[in-house]
Parts: C-alpha cells; sequence; structure tokens
C-alpha cells in the first residue's frame, strides 16, 4: 500500500486490550463467562485507488465504542492515526521567501513558531493543495494530503530559479499522528514534548519529532511528524497516558461539528479559494504575489463565487449522505430546482444529535438563513443554511439567550 500506517501492530493490541477489559467488566457484572471474540480494526480506503483498484490509503474507522472515542476529543485526549496526511520540510536560507511568493497566505509576516493556513493555486486560481506551514527556525514543514505532496513538491522545483532552498520528503521516514482534546497538551508535557508556541521540534530519544498546533476539533489540537522508527513507542507511550486511539468514525463527527472541512472532500482542485468556506483562513489579500492571485483577488473585488461551501441544520430526524441532492424551496414548501450537494454528514452530539452537514451550494440559496431542502433516507428533508462551524453558532445563541435572560431578570 502506497501510504500505509506503521502502526497496525498497535491498532490490533489496543483494540484487544479494550475488548478484553470490557469482557472483564461484563464478567464481573454479571457473574458469569462472558466468551471472548477475535478483535479485527475496521479500515476505510482514503484518496484515489491504485491501477489495480486497491486502496493507496487506509484509516482506522474505529477502535473500541465510537462514543467513547468521541468523548476523548471532548473531555479527554484523542490519539489519530494520520496515514492520510504527509510533510515536505523546505529548508534553505531563501525558503520563507521562496513559499511565500507561491502561496495564498503570508508566511513571512509571522516569527518562528507560528503555524499558517494556505493554499497552493494554479495560474487560473484553482486550489491544487490545502495546506498546513509550521514555521520552524530552520526549516518550513508543510503539511498537505499525503496523495498531494510529491505534487506539491514538483510545483515547488519548478519555480526555483537558483534560490537556497532543499526539498525533504518524508513519506518513507516519517509518520503523522495527532493528539486532540482538552487533555491533549498535558499529554505532550507529561511526555517531555513540552509545548513551545504554535510550532517546535521536541527530542524523541535521539531523533526529533515536529509538532504544530491546529484546533480542527473545537478542541485543543496538536499534529506530530514522527520518525517511523520511534513512533510505535510514542504511540505506546501516550495509551500509557491515557490517551484513547480514535477513528474516522469520531474524528469525522467532531470536525463536522468544528466546521473543518475536508479538502478533495468537502471542496477540490475544481474550486476556487471562495468557493471553499475556509477562504478567510487560507487567504491574504495584502501579501505580494502568487499564481492566480489575479483570479483570486478580481474575484475578490468585483463579484462572488458562483458556488460556496455552507453548513446544513437538518430540521427532520432524516440523515443525508453525501451526494445527496439540495433543493431550493419554492411557493412555500414546494421542492423547487436542484442547487446543491452534500459532501459530508453526520448526527451532532454536542448539538443534541441532531443532522448536520456541508453542501456546495449555488449563489442563488447559500446566503445564511436560507430554507432548502435535502434528500435525506428516501425522503426529502427541511432545511436552513448556515455557517460551517455548528460550535461556534450553539454557543453565539446559548450567549444571547444568556444575555436576554439576565436582561429580562
Amino acid at each position: 500500500m502506497l501510504f500505509d500506517t506503521p502502526l497496525r501492530e498497535e491498532h490490533r493490541a489496543f483494540a484487544a486490550q479494550d475488548a478484553a477489559r470490557r469482557a472483564e467488566r461484563a464478567q464481573q457484572a454479571r457473574g458469569a463467562v462472558v466468551s471472548r471474540k477475535a478483535v479485527e480494526v475496521e479500515y476505510l480506503p482514503f484518496g484515489p485507488a491504485d491501477a489495480d483498484g486497491a486502496p493507496t490509503c487506509e484509516v482506522a474507522a474505529a477502535y473500541a465504542e465510537v462514543e467513547l472515542e468521541y468523548a476523548a476529543i471532548r473531555s479527554g485526549v484523542a490519539l489519530v492515526d494520520c496515514p492520510q496526511r504527509g510533510t515536505l520540510v523546505v529548508r534553505g536560507a531563501d525558503r520563507v521567501e521562496f513559499v511565500n511568493r507561491l502561496v495564498t497566505q503570508d508566511v513571512k509576516k509571522p516569527a518562528d513558531g507560528a503555524v499558517a493556513r494556505a493554499f497552493l493555486t494554479n495560474r487560473k486560481g484553482r486550489i491544487d493543495a490545502d495546506l498546513v506551514i509550521a514555521r520552524l527556525p530552520d526549516a518550513l514543514v508543510i503539511d498537505t494530503l499525503a496523495h498531494d505532496v510529491a505534487a506539491l513538491r514538483e510545483a515547488l522545483e519548478k519555480m526555483l530559479f537558483g534560490e537556497d532552498v532543499a526539498f525533504e520528503p518524508r513519506a518513507e521516514t516519517h509518520a503523522r499522528i495527532a493528539l486532540h482534546g482538552p487533555k491533549a497538551e498535558g499529554a505532550l508535557k507529561a511526555l517531555g514534548l513540552l509545548v513551545a508556541g504554535d510550532a517546535w521540534s521536541a527530542a524523541l530519544g535521539d531523533v526529533r519529532a515536529e509538532i504544530w498546533r491546529i484546533d480542527e476539533f473545537g478542541a485543543p489540537g496538536f499534529e506530530l511528524s514522527v520518525p517511523r522508527t520511534h513512533v510505535a513507542s510514542l504511540w505506546r507511550s501516550l495509551v500509557t497516558f491515557g490517551a484513547r486511539p480514535a477513528g474516522w468514525f469520531a474524528t469525522n463527527t467532531a470536525r463536522l461539528e468544528a466546521g473543518t472541512p475536508y479538502f478533495r472532500i468537502d471542496f477540490g482542485p475544481t474550486n476556487l479559494p471562495h468557493e471553499s468556506g475556509v477562504l478567510e483562513s487560507r487567504v491574504s489579500f495584502t501579501k505580494g504575489c502568487y499564481p492566480g492571485q489575479e483570479v483570486v483577488a478580481r474575484m475578490h473585488n468585483l463579484g462572488k463565487p458562483k458556488q460556496k461551501l455552507v453548513g446544513l441544520r437538518i430540521e427532520a430526524d432524516l440523515l443525508p449522505v453525501a451526494e445527496a441532492q439540495v433543493f431550493a424551496v419554492s411557493e412555500g414548501t414546494a421542492i423547487g430546482d436542484q442547487v446543491g450537494v452534500v459532501t459530508s454528514s453526520g448526527l451532532a452530539p454536542m448539538l443534541g444529535a441532531v443532522p448536520i452537514a456541508f453542501a456546495m451550494v449555488s449563489a442563488s440559496s447559500y446566503a445564511g438563513g436560507t430554507r432548502v431542502m435535502v434528500n435525506a433516507e428516501g425522503e426529502q428533508a427541511p432545511a436552513a443554511v448556515c455557517g460551517l462551524d455548528f460550535l461556534a453558532a450553539a454557543a453565539a445563541d446559548e450567549a444571547a439567550r444568556t444575555a436576554s435572560a439576565g436582561e429580562g431578570a
């Protein structure tokens, strides 16, 4: 497998241990012997298949109860294996100036220890890659989808004209894991991986790991690039500390609630930055030029995108799936023309288990509060267009209700 995880044995070991603990508790509660079944971790394909139709990458779906994994994100610390992510390290005296000329975000202005989100766009202004750029004193660590690392390096190398810049791909030497949850920082400190700014390098035995902060799930989040020779021992140490491995089912729910769309799932290479729903966090309109800058600036100054990624709060106990059609509402409750398509969906525990979704919606219907209908479970469910960050919206509503109650007291 092209982007396989080196942690499959650790996955199975944790799942088996967790199953054994649950069986022991059940046996104690029932006073009878509980049979133990073999434990198999389920994996989901991620990204394009190879020439033979086999997965090029797989992510763990879940290790045990999804509810416990989700709870670790919200109230503890979740440990996430990220084989779908890859890093490209850029070194050399000209690294900052060079990368800054090619991406949509300003990476020159922030000091060392900062993290920036940026797009790599082509000359037509379309998004070629969604990037996280961690600025260390001696390098830029660029994190993106593992499938996009080779193309990213090729695109950057084509723009080299004698600058002092060198590239270090990490696919064969490093693994990517992450910690998410309110106790994530404590886990790092407990293992001596002290937190220093938003991006830093920490000693891990006789090697070093790069760590940067990205709060993608509505809780503190830390991403780690770890040498493959040391990642299994670090994984075990984190589990011993109390971190609970969490798979795609739990993390996908958390990122939907927190308004975190994923490249090549919710938006992709056919989209302009203005259509992504995350324009403000990825694009600077005060920095210098970059490939496609004219198109992006013109869209920003003269018009609005033909479509945009938005949130949908479903107003029925029906869950749409990816690629479900979204329709306009006309004449009260009549279904009008198709105006979009669902890209991701799930139930939101923090909102009372209501169905929520991301959808790419046309300009006629992406204004906040617009009423739409969505195909869901063989029916049409009413929904309201809203922002991507459901948690922030819920917090704002609660604050408004509290303020209103205070005024009326």
